[in-house]
């Protein structure tokens, strides 16, 4: 899909997923990591929980379908292999701190100057500029800046994060995204540009539905609600128990909630449960208008239902019935899921460095012309020094052992 298209990865854990999403669209993203290895290799979980730099699952994970190969950008002969690297990339990524790539001089008016159609983008924890711009900040600390930690965990509880670098894949998604409107705009204009992506920005767009849903239907400041949603004048579950996990649904009113309250009032009287429900006019059961006692009672109902089945067995059958009700899945549900098999979305890795196969979501969506995905494995260190140095730049094996030893490659 971007086949004839460069990029030098030059990210830590901020910016990795950004080269692997455009890698997996076919870039010819070239990561590049400082002699002797990333610190991300150190990261982990480890093959077998063995650390070793070779054998991180996390490199597995963000690094897959790019190239790699070793270079100390501090070092004067370093910073003129990348330049002359940058004369035929289309992208420069990075997560440096800002004014560090300046300082190399390989800032983007330096770089511009070599090849002006280049798109460099950044990413920092809060920007180029700012009073915050020389401020660090963790994964953690993007998503409690950012707000996203204040709608998260129980209600009477601390906030929560959310999964593990989920900021920086987010900041990373929207670095994708942006490059290629940087791209695209270069295209037309034939000029390069600076992206500049701020992780916590990125969260706090996260926000967009939320904190003004919350105030427009409720009239109050949203809040943690765990399991639940507060309708304004009461909570109801949407997450519910059963057999062998979860199941998620949730109470609507109106016509929105009509269908699914009642054909689940016809499976609860089918059980033997209660008629009860049954009897509730659904097309004018409203939230606004019903009691907390009222939905305790309805949900006690519900959570009788829900503890007799597993959440298979609840899936299949609320589909039967015409119930918007999902299970709840966990890894091994997804990896035994009949729909991403049908849809070969999940991959099989080899990787020579283990005798396992490892299994990953294999593409990130499926065109009608042309194939998008995991196209190889994360680069062992220095994987592709020779490809790159001897069979592009014309370095001969003299000047690559000693740069090697030199600490340069």
């Amino acid at each position: 899909m971007l086949s004839g298209l460069r990029a030098l990865d030059l990210t830590n854990e901020m910016g990795l997923f950004c080269g692997k999403v455009l890698a997996q669209f076919g870039v010819d993203v070239i990561k590049i990591e400082r002699p002797g290895g990333d610190p991300t290799r150190y990261f982990g979980p480890f093959y077998h929980d063995i650390p070793d730099p070779e054998k991180s699952l996390y490199w597995f994970a963000y690094n897959d379908s790019k190239k790699g190969i070793t270079l100390n950008i501090e070092s004067p002969e370093g910073q003129d292999i990348f330049k002359k690297l940058v004369k035929n990339a289309d992208f420069v990524l990075e997560s440096f701190p800002v004014g560090y790539m300046d300082k190399l001089g390989l800032g983007y008016q330096e770089l511009s100057a070599i090849n002006p159609r280049l798109i460099m983008t950044s990413i920092t924890p809060f920007g180029q500029t700012g009073p915050y711009k020389d401020y660090k900040a963790t994964d953690i600390i993007a998503m409690a800046m950012g707000g996203i930690m204040l709608q998260t965990g129980e209600p009477e509880g601390l906030p929560c994060r959310l999964n593990p670098d989920h900021a920086y894949c987010l900041a990373s998604s929207n670095a994708a995204l942006a490059t290629m409107l940087a791209y695209h705009y270069r295209e037309w204009s034939g000029e390069g540009q600076h992206v500049d992506v701020s992780l916590v920005e990125c969260v706090i767009r996260e926000n967009y539905r939320e904190v003004p849903m919350s105030w427009e239907i409720g009239h109050y400041n949203v809040s943690r609600n765990g399991g639940y949603m507060y309708r304004g004048k009461v909570f109801t579950r949407n997450i519910i128990p059963c057999k062998d996990g979860h199941v998620a649904w949730s109470i609507f009113g109106g016509k929105v909630g009509a269908n699914d309250n009642r054909q689940l009032s016809n499976w609860i009287a089918d059980e033997g449960i209660t008629d009860e429900l049954k009897d509730i006019d659904w097309d004018q059961f409203s939230l606004d208008t019903t009691t907390q006692e009222d939905i305790d009672r309805i949900e006690g109902h519900i959570l009788t239902l829900t503890s007799r089945y597993t959440k298979r067995e609840l899936e299949d059958e609320a589909l039967r019935r015409g119930i918007r009700l999902s299970a709840v899945n966990n890894m091994r549900d997804l990896y035994e899921s009949e729909q991403l098999k049908f849809r070969k979305s999940l991959k099989k890795v080899k990787y020579p460095e283990i005798p396992d196969v490892i299994t990953c979501l294999g593409q990130l969506l499926i065109s009608s012309e042309t194939e998008t995905g995991v196209r190889s494995k994360a680069p062992l260190i220095g994987e592709h020094n020779k490809q790159i140095y001897e069979g592009e730049l014309g370095l001969d094996s003299k000047t690559m052992d000693s740069l090697k030893d030199r600490g340069i490659i």
